[in-house]
């Protein structure tokens, strides 16, 4: 499996339906929490691998590189509403976890 960012895959590689970035994201109730940055995606089978979200209600002056990666088994695509709705377990990483990053290690 080769992960790659979607901007750099060579548009005739993958499905341009698996084209979410800048997508809305939202929990199963309708809460919104952020929006779609980019998806990963596996190359060689031309399907998304992971969704890189940018959460909603960043402290200001955050830079927008600032994301969080879902699993994408863990999300629903909604086209008629261009939204993606992320299972419960994945909305665990959207606003109720923080890292601690010292010396470059994740603490």
């Amino acid at each position: 499996m080769r992960l790659q960012p979607l901007r750099d895959t060579g548009s005739s590689k993958v499905p341009e339906a698996i084209d979410l970035r800048s997508w809305r994201v939202v929990a199963r109730d309708g809460t919104p929490l952020g929006t779609v940055a980019e998806v990963i995606v596996d190359v060689e089978a031309a399907a998304p691998v992971f969704l890189n979200v940018h959460p909603h209600d960043q402290p200001e002056g955050a830079t927008r590189e600032c994301w969080v990666r879902v699993p994408y088994r863990h999300a629903r695509v909604d086209a008629s509403s261009r939204h993606v709705v992320l299972s419960d377990i994945a909305t665990l990483g959207l606003g109720t976890t923080t890292a601690n990053l010292l010396d470059g290690r994740m603490r």
